[in-house]
């Protein structure tokens, strides 16, 4: 089977053949049907038309005869002498005179060649059973059943009315056979009426064959309901007779019979019966030969549609043929591109279809051998990409693992600045309070690397602002500090003081200076022991100029050109992607600056750095350490309900504003936040925003439905970097924040803000 489907569906000629073929075939097989149902219904109506004639040539030599009978027997009861034996009514005379008119019949008959005789004759008295207690009749023998049957034709007859003929003919059905009945009347010579006088003759074989003679065809006369005459050829079986009469007389018109081999259409009809008998008449056959007409009209039409059919699969395969010469041709073009062969073309023979499907393909081609060079530099370009993309994947994983490691930091590094500063103002020793010192700055160190890591791990929407660059330099410092390091490279910075902000975002001018560094520093270690990089800023008009200089081995002329380039590199592979610089250079031009980069080959590369700057001076907020001295008087009165999930950080702030004069309540949850709420009444909340169960934002959405006096007495504090969502949520509610690890005395400073509110 999948063998026929295969063949069906190989090729564009057998798709078109075989469907037209077949719609031929269907076509010829409606055709010889539709004839055959023709043929079959013409002869159905030609077969009754000729057994209607047929019957109607019956009647009339029926009616003929009957005629010639009443004639006959009309003159020969006319004679005086038949006249005078039938008045006598003596029965002995009506006996003998019946005797010789019977006899002068057949003598008639013989001479006639008509084989057919005449039954009995029967003669009524016009004064009925009266004085003859029963008609007279010839023969004697078995009488009552023709006196039976003739009772209808002789009432008829010796009771006339103005409808009613005084000469009467019936066909009746006496002992299983048929006979034409003739009554006449018979009157005196001053017509006075003597009596009826019937005759009976046998309808039989010589009817039949004289209606054979005529029309050709036979015939079955049937009498109760049998047949009694036949002139079908072979053996007749009775009973099939007997069915068909019923059948035809049911109310079928005609019907199809085969009989000895035979085939006829036959019909039924009936004698004229004044008693109504349906048990008398004759059924018509018409022979026809059911194969004859319509198989050689078949066999014609056969012919001749296979004859179409093969001239026109000729012809359509010759069509196809020409249509299909152009797709082979394009089939074998497109196997050799599929090769690889691009120079292929398919020759245009024509303007039709094929022909602008050719054009077509050869454009294609065409453009196929120039997309195909593109695709290959696009691959070249790609697999570049997807190591970098590697690269990327790599350094964002790792960025999210310090983030992680950094924030979970910031907890104890927070406990450590803390009793750190605590410890300061104890009384101890000088040794101590330098050890104490060197204590506090390292935590000061950790926490400017843990949040310079954090800040620069973090992905940012990008959000401008004014931002000071000597604190970025300084924290990306912070992140690179080991790597410059182990890389024997020394850092050089000249930072002026008075420099403006400028309106930028902080992320990606980190990420810049962290590229220029790196690749400041991997320059120097992989061409020399150990090396120099020095970073200027500097106020240039408008502009804060950042200049990174390092003594490394330099640019190249050639690479100069194309230094910014995108995926350019003169690294190793699976080094450098060549992304870096291309996207620093797209990052600073977004903040309307520039970068240029100046080098001379074994005498290191200068990259200078071009921002906008804006009007203000962080100088003085950075300068400002705050102040640092112990006042028990500071929180006198003030109670502060302190909520963390560290206890370590807990202690550590309870110590220290103890010592300034504060009351604290702490709670490690948000639940026992509320407890206490409940229990005290409170001038402060300190809430870490990171906790388990309620967090930071669900308590303040609490307090702000439950409490709503404390909503602008709350303080957040958290180890994370503060997300968008999350600064968004503090500006538009005017609330403080802050970032562990923070110095005490920054605490301290914002529950004085909100006590100046209150």
């Amino acid at each position: 089977m999948a063998n026929r489907v295969n063949f069906l569906t190989s090729s564009l000629r057998t798709k078109v053949l075989v469907p037209v073929i077949a719609v031929l075939i269907s076509i010829l097989a409606m055709t010889i049907w539709f004839v055959d149902y023709r043929l079959k219904q013409q002869i159905e109506i030609d077969a009754r038309e000729a057994l209607n004639t047929d019957d109607v040539v019956f009647r009339k030599l029926q009616a003929n005869h009957l005629n010639y009978l009443r004639l006959r027997f009309q003159s020969l009861a006319n004679e005086p002498k038949n006249r005078s034996a039938f008045g006598t009514h003596d029965f002995n005379t009506i006996q003998k005179q019946l005797a010789s008119i019977l006899d002068e019949e057949s003598a008639l008959k013989q001479n006639a060649a008509r084989d057919e005789k005449l039954a009995f004759a029967l003669f009524t008295p016009a004064d009925g059973p009266e004085k003859n207690k029963e008609p007279m009749i010839q023969p004697p023998n078995n009488g009552e059943p023709f006196v039976a049957a003739c009772a209808t034709n002789v009432a008829r007859a010796l009771h006339p009315d103005n409808e009613t003929s005084l000469n009467l003919v019936d066909t009746v059905a006496v002992g299983g056979k048929l006979y034409n009945l003739i009554s006449i009347s018979v009157d005196t010579p001053e017509h006075i009426p003597i009596g009826i006088l019937t005759f009976g003759e046998e309808i039989g074989d010589v009817t039949a064959q004289e209606y054979g003679t005529v029309t050709g065809k036979p015939i079955v006369f049937i009498a109760g309901g049998k047949p009694v005459a036949s002139t079908l050829p072979g053996k007749t079986d009775d009973f099939q007779m007997e069915s068909l009469f019923r059948q035809l007389n049911v109310g079928t018109s005609v019907a199809r019979v085969a009989l000895a081999k035979e085939h006829y259409f036959c019909a039924v009809s009936g004698f004229t019966s004044l008693k109504g008998d349906s048990g008398i008449g004759y059924l018509l056959f018409n022979s026809y030969d059911p194969s004859a007409s319509a198989v050689e009209t078949q066999q014609l039409l056969l012919a001749a549609c296979i004859i179409a059919i093969i001239i026109g699969s000729v012809i359509v395969w010759f069509f196809v043929q020409r249509a299909t010469a152009p797709l082979l041709e394009l089939r074998d073009s497109a196997e050799a591109v599929g090769r690889g062969d691009f120079s292929r073309r398919v020759a245009v023979h024509s303007r039709d279809e094929c022909g602008e499907l050719a054009k077509t393909f050869n454009q294609m081609t065409e453009n196929i051998r120039s997309a195909q060079a593109q695709l290959q530099q696009t691959v070249t370009t790609l697999k570049t990409t997807q190591a970098q993309l590697v690269q990327s994947e790599k350094l964002s994983a790792v960025g999210e693992f310090v983030a992680g490691v950094a924030h979970e930091l910031n907890n104890p590094l927070a406990a450590v600045m803390g009793f750190s500063e605590l410890l300061k103002d104890a009384p101890v020793d000088e040794k101590h309070r330098r050890h104490l010192d060197l204590i506090f700055k390292s935590s000061q160190r950790c926490r400017k690397i843990v949040q310079s890591l954090l800040s620069f791990a973090r992905r940012h929407q990008p959000e401008r602002k004014p931002v000071v660059i000597n604190l970025l330099i300084e924290e990306v410092l912070e992140i690179v500090a080991y790597q410059l390091r182990t890389s024997n490279v020394e850092v050089v910075c000249r930072l002026a003081a008075d420099l403006p902000l400028t309106l930028a975002d902080g992320h990606q001018v980190q990420q810049v200076l962290l590229n220029l560094i790196n690749n400041a520093r991997q320059a120097i270690e992989a061409h020399q022991e150990s090396g120099r990089i020095t970073i200027t800023t500097e106020r240039s008009g408008q502009f804060i100029r950042i200049t990174i200089q390092d003594n490394g081995p330099g640019i190249s002329p050639e690479n100069m050109r194309r230094i910014f380039d995108p995926f350019f590199t003169t690294k190793e592979v699976g080094k450098g992607t060549g992304l870096g610089l291309s996207l620093c250079y797209g990052l600073i031009k977004e903040h309307g600056g520039d970068i240029i980069v100046t080098s001379q080959p074994g005498h290191g590369a200068t990259f200078t750095i071009a921002l906008p700057a804006t009007e203000g001076s962080l100088a003085a907020d950075v300068a400002n350490p705050g102040d640092t001295s112990v006042n028990p008087q500071e929180g006198a009165g003030k109670i502060i309900l302190l909520v963390d999930d560290e206890n370590i950080l807990l202690e550590m702030i309870r110590d220290d504003l103890q010592r300034h004069g504060y009351e604290v309540i702490i709670a490690n949850n948000g639940e026992a936040a509320f407890r206490e709420l409940q229990m005290h009444e409170i001038d402060a909340i300190c809430c870490d925003i990171k906790m388990p169960g309620l967090n930071g934002r669900q308590v303040y959405d609490r307090i702000s439905t439950s409490q709503p006096k404390y909503v602008r007495r709350i303080i957040f504090m958290t180890g994370d970097v503060i997300n968008q969502s999350l600064q968004y949520f503090l500006e538009q509610e005017h609330l403080a924040c802050l970032n562990k690890p923070f110095p005490l005395r920054d605490l301290r400073a914002a529950l004085r803000a909100i006590f100046s509110k209150i």
